[in-house]
């Protein structure tokens, strides 16, 4: 008899865990493309992150150096710059495009955006302003820049991943006309 009280016990105990799991307060971060370098790490990432039913589209551009406007070292593993995008994919699209044209535009020309500078997620509360700017080196990429206490924090993106980031989003939509 006892042993059917425990055996209960630890049945109504698993269920009650199980129940609290579905409430997760970690937010879900749903790829929909990204740039990987040749050692298979991510560089660059389009993902959606819903929360409450509405879909929030963000731009990953990866971990930030740290240093001047000649020489920038990353030494920070966990932070990434994250840009929102917008919250339909049609947004989505048409700031992707932005960026991708932008990459045309005179070296140095530069524009600010909103970000959030944020270890693993986005913190929509939390944005601060990004400088973009166009450069043109051995090929045409944008310069996503923060001011910090003296120094520059940046990040390259090349057109040409830009390219395919709105490439596989614009496929994301034909295979999801609905979202």
């Amino acid at each position: 008899m006892v042993m059917k009280k425990i055996y209960a016990l630890f049945v109504l105990l698993a269920c009650s865990f199980a129940a609290f799991a579905q409430e997760s307060k970690i937010p879900q971060r749903l790829e929909l493309a990204q740039i990987e370098d040749g050692d298979g790490n991510t560089t660059c990432a389009v993902f959606n992150m819903p929360n409450d039913g509405q879909n929030h589209y963000w731009l990953d551009v990866g971990k930030l150096g740290h240093g001047d406007e000649v020489i920038q070292v990353v030494i920070d593993p966990l932070f990434n710059l994250y840009i929102p995008l917008g919250d339909t994919l049609d947004e989505a699209i048409e700031t992707l495009t932005m960026f991708r044209d932008y990459c045309k535009e005179t070296p140095g020309t530069a524009m600010e955006m909103k970000g959030c500078l944020r270890p693993i997620f986005p913190d929509p509360d939390k944005l601060e302003t990004v400088t973009v700017t166009a450069r043109k080196a051995l090929s045409r990429k944008l310069e996503f820049s923060l001011q910090r206490e003296g120094y520059i924090r940046a990040t390259y993106v090349l057109k040409s991943d830009l390219g395919s980031l709105l490439s596989n989003v614009k496929f994301y939509r034909k295979l999801h006309p609905k979202e």
